[in-house]
């Protein structure tokens, strides 16, 4: 185990403006016949103990793997597909997070190390694999900020907080990290902000300030270009330098978030069931920059695997691959 921890304050050092949302004129063919009509590749979708894969050109679903509900936290898929990546919490553990690897093709462990986290005793933490599936990075906690380490769970980085005019932000339990395309990184800090920081994490990019009491549960395309994310229950799309930010989906309702299809001309949206966002059902919609009514828009495809009389109720990560 590495002895030496980087921990680093990071510094502001660019600002981009706001961009405005724009509205639907018009809409592309829709779901034909109660199929997916021409998309191809796999919906992989959660719920409890259940992760289910849907063929979209034979729209046949089956399950991709399972899992013990107690002490699970959080699992991700690698960006070439060929691993998963899954956080737990051991019984009777109360100081560190298991961090296991697995081959998809066959579920055998490829890796494992418990998570130690710089500051505290974290155990529920959400682990991301990195796109050249060497690092780990791991969402905000209460106590230690963004932290990314090796597989074997030696830290790397360990960033705490931006400092501003008024003084360094730390970090909070409501916000998010993701990986970019070359193991950068972008996260949001103190309910308004979204950054972009590049290896080695010594300095970053301010994407763009949210003025929005609802916003968060950001998705990134997988060409590292745009991202998605909810604001005011409504799916918004932008650049990935915080240019062009536009709603695409509005409904009686409220959708969640919106993952991308790996040629990111469509999106995978979680539209909220009932009062609450505990669970939610899959809808797709072009990714065009329109905005599409998911409760009538003939160009929105429901989700409904053959031989399902109700539609699949998800409740955990959600993916499309290739």
């Amino acid at each position: 185990m590495k002895q030496k921890i980087q921990t680093i304050t990071l510094v502001l050092v660019a600002l981009l403006g706001i961009s405005s949302c724009s509205k639907n004129d018009g809409a592309n063919p829709g779901n034909e016949d109660g199929r997916n009509g021409n998309l191809t590749g796999k919906l992989i979708y959660t719920f409890t103990g259940n992760v289910y894969q849907l063929d979209l050109q034979t729209n046949r679903q089956r399950t991709y793997f399972t899992f013990n509900t107690y002490g699970f936290n959080y699992w991700d898929m690698s960006r070439d597909e060929q691993f998963r990546l899954t956080s737990e919490r051991e019984a009777g553990v109360f100081d560190v997070a298991k961090i296991t690897l697995i081959h998809n093709l066959d579920g055998t462990i490829a890796d494992e190390f418990d998570y130690v986290s710089p500051k505290g005793t974290d155990t529920n933490v959400k682990a991301l694999l990195s796109p050249d599936n060497k690092n780990v990075l791991y969402s905000p906690t209460l106590d230690n900020g963004i932290v990314i380490t090796d597989l074997d769970g030696n830290v790397l980085t360990h960033l705490e907080a931006v400092d501003t005019e008024a003084g360094p932000v730390m970090f909070g339990i409501n916000d998010e990290v993701l990986w970019l395309p070359g193991n950068r990184i972008v996260f949001t800090l103190g309910d308004r902000y979204i950054f972009q920081s590049d290896p080695p994490y010594t300095s970053l990019t301010l994407v763009k300030e949210m003025p929005y009491t609802l916003w968060g549960n950001l998705r990134v395309n997988k060409q590292g270009t745009q991202l998605a994310m909810m604001v005011s229950n409504h799916i918004y799309v932008m650049d990935v330098d915080g240019n062009d930010l536009r709603q695409v989906t509005e409904s009686s309702d409220g959708e969640i978030h919106a993952d991308f299809s790996p040629d990111g001309k469509h999106l995978l949206v979680a539209k909220k069931i009932g009062p609450t966002f505990f669970y939610w059902n899959l809808a797709i919609i072009p990714n065009d920059g329109q905005v599409y009514n998911m409760d009538n828009d003939e160009a929105v495809i429901v989700i409904q695997p053959d031989g399902e009389e109700i539609l699949p109720a998800v409740n955990g990560a959600t993916f499309w691959i290739e």
